[in-house]
């Protein structure tokens, strides 16, 4: 069984539970390649990855039909991108288009996989030629890490359903009409998977139940759930005095840590938890760690916050998930945020909106407390009862790991994923995986 994987980046949140489970494969001795796009942070990688190169255009006059094509479809591309995404306003979450300006054929002689397992793809697969450039027998598994690959161009739709029957009259783009951009690229996808024999995974059940809903899909589309596996050996608590020693935070005050890839992403909620941590009943008795990129202004309404920057090191993490009393997870719309999965794997509780695939993993009173999405008051008040209370925080941080162990294990989940391949490629019918 040969599965060929593919990842717009080898960093990143996408990237990292593809990578796990990509690795896992391997060791399951599943033969699996990892292809990407970009690496501009120069990660260093073992041979079971590749940079992807596409093939060359065509040479003679269908070289030169095709190059005017191509002249007279990039200016469209611009045109719709100057219109609509170029002037979008800081801090939005991020749209992508399904056209590309240069086409991304495969080189499929090179691949020739059994099965094609597709993760995040943004930025990197021009829809038309890519899934153009797979053969249409060659079956399609897609893990969805956010929701563009059944909108328009929304990785996050803020509660817009317009993907249910086709885009536009995006809320999310500049110059919004009928015919916009998120309008050209919801055709374009659906288009250019016609035809196409595509099992869709999703780590959480919220974001199936929408992705289900999506008239994006090719008729006979079925729709799984594979929860994210992490290794537990891997992740797991240090000592909380010997972690803060290292991180250089002294004292004894309570440490509530929040991360993101970055920080000041709106949909990530840190507008909410500022307000939160301001509103704190005895603020004298709790610090902030926080990590990711971006920064935060210090203030005097706020505890002392430290601030750890974007953290790429297996240790560092560690040493924040132990060294901290609960993790935050401020999210208005996330898929299954990993820096809660982590936090939970070490030992510590988790406090986050009741929203998205969050309550999947923080069960109030187990492994965890849930506010009201965006309700600043209900999260400082969630927080609050958490920093009152260390035993019943103690339990719920082991809860949680033990909960990681029952359910979100990195053995059982790449187990479950092999399953599928195999029941995939024999053409059995297909059940519901969980």
């Amino acid at each position: 069984m040969k599965i060929a994987q593919f990842n717009t980046f080898p960093y990143g949140g996408a990237a990292t539970a593809a990578k796990r489970l990509h690795e896992q494969l391997l060791q399951r001795n599943v033969e699996s390649r990892f292809y990407y796009c970009l690496n501009d942070k120069q990660i260093q990688l073992d041979d079971s990855f590749r940079c992807l190169g596409f093939c060359k255009p065509r040479s003679g006059i269908w070289g030169a039909i095709d190059k005017r094509l191509g002249r007279r479809r990039e200016k469209k591309i611009h045109r719709l991108y100057d219109a609509h995404i170029a002037g979008r306003q800081d801090g939005l979450e991020t749209f992508s288009m399904a056209d590309l300006p240069e086409p991304t054929v495969l080189d499929w002689s090179a691949i020739h996989a059994d099965l094609v397992h597709l993760h995040w793809i943004s930025f990197f697969a021009d829809y038309h030629s890519f899934f153009k450039s797979i053969p249409d027998n060659v079956p399609l598994v897609w893990t969805l890490h956010d929701m563009n690959a059944f909108t328009g161009g929304c990785h996050y739709s803020s509660g817009c359903n317009q993907f249910v029957k086709g885009c536009g009259n995006c809320p999310q783009v500049e110059n919004r009409h009928v015919s916009d951009v998120s309008d050209y690229s919801f055709r374009t996808k659906r288009r250019a998977l016609r035809g196409k024999s595509i099992h869709v995974i999703t780590p959480s059940q919220w974001l199936g139940d929408l992705a289900k809903q999506s008239e994006v899909w090719p008729e006979g589309t079925t729709f799984h759930t594979i929860h994210y596996g992490l290794d537990l050996d891997l992740f797991h608590a240090v000592d909380k005095q010997q972690a803060r020693n290292e991180l250089g935070i002294s004292g004894d005050k309570t440490l509530i840590a929040f991360g993101a890839e970055d920080i000041n992403c709106q949909r990530k909620g840190v507008q909410h938890l500022l307000p939160a941590l301001m509103n704190l009943k005895d603020k004298s008795a709790v610090e902030c760690l926080m990590f990711g990129s971006g920064g935060l202004q210090p203030s005097e309404d706020l505890p002392h916050i430290h601030q750890m920057g974007y953290v790429d090191s297996l240790k560092r993490q560690l040493l924040i998930y132990s060294a901290a009393d609960l993790v935050a997870v401020p999210s208005l719309e996330d898929n299954q945020p990993q820096v809660g999965l982590e936090a939970l794997a070490c030992g510590t509780p988790v406090v986050g909106f009741d929203a998205g695939g969050i309550p999947e993993y923080v069960r109030p009173g187990e492994t965890g407390l849930l506010a009201e999405v965006g309700d600043s008051g209900d999260l400082s008040k969630q927080i609050g009862w958490l920093v009152a209370h260390v035993d019943e925080r103690r339990q719920m941080g082991s809860r949680g790991r033990k909960m990681m162990e029952q359910e979100f294990e990195k053995n059982a989940q790449s187990q479950k994923h092999v399953d599928f391949y195999e029941q995939v490629l024999s053409g059995r019918s297909i059940g519901v995986v969980t």
